[in-house]
């Protein structure tokens, strides 16, 4: 098996919001892009693509056929440092751990409510705000996402043969019926970076400034991970149940893992599961 690594860079043309918890009345973002989300956002569009988008069976195949052939990169705001640049390798990652003003610069909110239309005011409760990630920066900067993909184009079932057309239609993130999430892929995807045999990150303890872009397993076979130092979450969200026919939506088994931004204690390398989520090996 060899995974070929491809460099996802998307321009971000409308607010995003991806789903993270609610303090009061303001719906919060995460500052990211999961792996997960490009993963259903690829299977919603493989799945449509192939004509298979009629029933639940179509979507959870390809899907499973996706997360055994893919493995996704967190997407990470990104803007040019200078104006002037259009090269891709120009684009600097901004982290919220190495950018004080990251909130400042990319996050935003919208306030909405329902309305009451029999007595022609708003809806007693339902006001609240959505925070997202907006497509330019407060300086007035484009806004992009970058991240990396894996791909084990070997035996890649005819279903996703178009994956890379696939790509350049996909939508992110929640609220899309308003027209967020809106994405437009500009990475030249015709030939990989390299191959590999397997995707391992490799971590040093001296590498002190160098954080986990991603969530990592906080206990793997059962044993805590004691060698990265963060903060830790339940990591769980809403997602299709397909062997539900009463319901729609379920959420998914909470998995307790370290926050993006995590550091090791000591040398440790990791693989990537089929969402981009890291496991110390």
């Amino acid at each position: 098996m060899a995974w070929k690594k491809y460099q996802l860079v998307f321009k971000l043309l409308s607010p995003l919001h991806i789903g993270y918890r609610k303090v009061g009345n303001l719906h919060q973002t995460r500052k990211y892009v999961p792996g997960k989300v490009l993963w259903a956002a690829l299977t919603a569009r493989l799945t449509r693509m192939t004509g298979k988008g009629d029933s639940s069976k179509g979507y959870s195949d390809i899907g499973k056929a996706v997360a055994n052939h893919f493995r996704f990169g967190y997407l990470w705001p990104a803007i040019f440092k200078n104006n002037n640049s259009t090269e891709q390798s120009k684009l600097e990652v901004c982290y919220p751990w190495s950018n004080t003003d990251f909130d400042f610069q990319f996050l935003n909110s919208y306030a909405s409510t329902a309305l009451n239309y029999d007595f022609q005011s708003s809806e007693e409760g339902t006001l609240h705000e959505t925070e997202y990630i907006a497509p330019k920066t407060r300086e007035n900067q484009q806004v992009y996402l970058k991240g990396d993909l894996w791909v084990e184009e070997t035996d890649l079932p005819q279903d996703l043969k178009k994956w890379k057309e696939a790509l350049q239609k996909i939508h992110l993130g929640s609220e899309r019926n308003y027209g967020w999430g809106r994405v437009d892929l500009i990475s030249n995807l015709q030939d990989g970076i390299h191959d590999s045999p397997e995707i391992i990150i490799k971590m040093k303890k001296k590498d002190k400034k160098v954080h986990l872009p991603a969530h990592v397993f906080a206990i793997v076979d059962g044993k805590e991970v004691n060698e990265v130092v963060g903060q830790v979450e339940p990591l769980l969200g809403w997602e299709r149940d397909n062997s539900n026919s009463n319901r729609v939506w379920k959420l998914s088994n909470p998995v307790i893992c370290y926050t993006p931004g995590a550091i090791v204690k000591i040398d440790s390398a990791f693989e990537i599961d089929a969402f981009g989520r890291l496991k110390k090996i």
